[in-house]
């Protein structure tokens, strides 16, 4: 029996939740947002926020429409050796081209969010850093520096696609756009191997 005063699941109750959700992230960021709070806000038992998302990670991709989660993108790059840069422009892009309105889009909304709002801003670094990059510069400084210059250009790429929509970026396939990029990316990502 759910407790009194708490919403029950219905179709309107994954919605309810996101929105919630999106709030608490934009008030306290990333790492103080918890199920809890978001429950608390929702008002629905934080087992309900479970049923519709496995973790703060799968919730907070849904404020943002991510199609999946990067982490998975990362792992997925991670685990198969044959051209990881390819692989990983492939799965950002994946990431924007997804979801309602014109491929993009949502990349679109997001710029526009971080630029209004410096909590937005704050909360995407937190989810990135935790989620994602911490993964791949635990300790090493060199390591990080490299996480930021891979980070700084797919930002770079969905900017020039989907913004500015420089040409020939803008009309490309992913696959194409990847296949260009990628190995550049893998330079950046594990130095130029020639070079040694």
């Amino acid at each position: 029996m759910p407790r009194p005063g708490r919403r029950q699941g219905d179709p309107r109750t994954r919605d309810t939740i996101v929105e919630a959700a999106r709030a608490e992230f934009l008030e306290r960021g990333y790492t103080a947002t918890t199920i809890r709070s978001v429950a608390r806000r929702a008002e629905v038992d934080p087992a309900l926020v479970y049923h519709y998302f496995t973790d703060k990670a799968t919730l907070y991709g849904s404020t943002l429409r991510l199609p999946a989660d990067p982490r998975q993108i990362l792992n997925d790059v991670r685990t198969e050796p044959a051209s990881p840069g390819v692989r990983l422009v492939e799965g950002f892009l994946a990431q924007w081209e997804a979801g309602p309105g014109q491929p993009g889009q949502s990349f679109v909304n997001q710029v526009q969010a971080m630029s209004s709002s410096p909590e937005a801003a704050r909360g995407l670094r937190e989810f990135l850093m935790e989620r994602v990059w911490a993964q791949l510069a635990e300790g090493d400084e060199a390591a990080r520096w490299r996480t930021v210059a891979v980070s700084s250009e797919l930002v770079g790429l969905a900017w020039n696609r989907y913004i500015v929509r420089m040409e020939p970026l803008a009309s490309a396939s992913p696959r194409e756009v990847a296949q260009h990029v990628g190995p550049a990316l893998e330079r950046l990502m594990f130095g130029d191997p020639s070079a040694g």
